[in-house]
């Protein structure tokens, strides 16, 4: 991409930005301790626990059950077992999959500003489900910056046949950096997609398990 044509992307970028209303948020919703923000995300209402950073780990066979449940105990026993699907020691309380992710999300917190921020930002959405990339590099002529995930014939394999996955985000303003793909800042590239879903498929650690209302 030249230089004159991602100057028109950023101003288009920063134009959509304006037209958002600000968001106004306390510092407390975006926690930078892990155990705080676990806290923060796994106490609260079950109607409010599917709006926060979890959101990115639904599969599409969980998001159909938890849009049939109706009432708040039936969530509560939907959260539970959905975190015991990802846990692969449930002789015990610890769940180091959740832990880990919610590390994950408290760093997305301390490290991305700008609107929107932290775990709810573009970047933000791809460090909480594949973590922190093998290489971060900028571009100054393009005002890209690029995430290479080495994946080695591993579980990312199917969208990278070159053995790395690379992801691009484009500069909004001067904190701010938004998806890149071929169709424009802000849309999600499909491979993207393809990744985020392998990896949350491959992440479940006991299928058999079932929910029961």
């Amino acid at each position: 991409m030249t230089k004159h044509r991602c100057g028109r992307v950023v101003c288009a970028v920063a134009g959509m930005l304006a037209m958002l209303a600000p968001l106004h948020v306390s510092a407390a919703q975006f926690p930078t301790d892990p155990a705080e923000a676990m806290r923060t995300y796994e106490n609260v209402e079950p109607d409010e626990w599917e709006d926060g950073p979890v959101e990115y780990l639904f599969l599409r066979s969980e998001r159909d059950i938890w849009n049939d449940l109706e009432t708040d105990e039936q969530k509560r026993r939907f959260i539970r077992w959905f975190w015991e699907r990802r846990d692969e020691d449930l002789r015990d309380d610890r769940n180091p999959f959740m832990e880990d992710f919610y590390t994950r999300v408290a760093e997305a917190n301390r490290r991305f500003s700008g609107f929107p921020r932290a775990w709810k930002s573009d970047r933000g959405r791809v460090w909480c489900v594949l973590g922190r990339p093998g290489n971060i590099k900028q571009d100054v002529a393009t005002e890209l910056e690029i995430w290479t995930y080495h994946t080695y014939g591993g579980i990312l394999q199917s969208v990278s046949a070159m053995g790395e996955l690379q992801i691009a985000f484009v500069r909004a303003d001067t904190a701010t950096w938004m998806i890149y793909g071929g169709v424009g800042p802000g849309a999600w590239p499909p491979y993207v997609l393809q990744a985020i879903d392998i990896v949350n498929q491959a992440l479940i650690a006991n299928p058999e398990l079932e929910f029961r209302k």
